[in-house]
C-alpha cells in the first residue's frame, strides 16, 4: 500500500477531480482541517483519508458525477442509538451552508 502524507498530497489528489467536484473536495478538506486539526491527511489507495492514532476517521472519494464524503467503520459520528441502519457515506453534488454545518458537526464529533 502506497501512502503519501500531508495537505499537499491530499490537495494534489483532489485537484485531479473534475470541476465542480474538485472545488467541493477542496472545501471539504478545509472543513476537516479547520475543525479537526488533530486528523492527519494522507492519500492511501488513491483516496484522501484523514486519520487519528492510525485509525481512519473520514475520507473523500471524488468521482465524475459526485463526490463521496464518508467515515471509517471504527468512528461513525452519524450513528443513531436504536436505529437499524447507520449512514457512513454521502454522495455530495453541491455544498450549501446547512450541508457544510452538518459536515463540520460530524467531523468535530468524530475527531473528539
Amino acid at each position: 500500500m502506497f501512502t503519501k502524507k500531508g495537505d499537499a498530497a491530499v490537495l494534489a489528489k483532489l485537484g485531479e477531480a473534475p470541476a465542480p467536484y474538485r472545488e467541493i473536495g477542496e472545501r471539504l478538506h478545509r472543513i476537516i482541517r479547520d475543525n479537526a486539526p488533530s486528523l492527519e491527511p494522507i492519500v492511501r489507495w488513491g483516496l484522501p483519508f484523514y486519520v487519528k492514532d492510525g485509525k481512519d476517521v473520514c475520507y473523500i472519494k471524488p468521482d465524475k458525477e459526485y463526490i463521496v464524503f464518508g467515515f471509517g467503520e471504527v468512528v461513525n459520528p452519524a450513528h443513531e442509538e436504536g436505529a437499524h441502519m447507520h449512514p457512513v457515506a454521502w454522495n455530495i453534488t453541491s455544498l450549501d451552508d446547512a450541508t457544510e454545518a452538518r459536515i463540520k458537526a460530524l467531523v468535530v464529533k468524530a475527531a473528539s
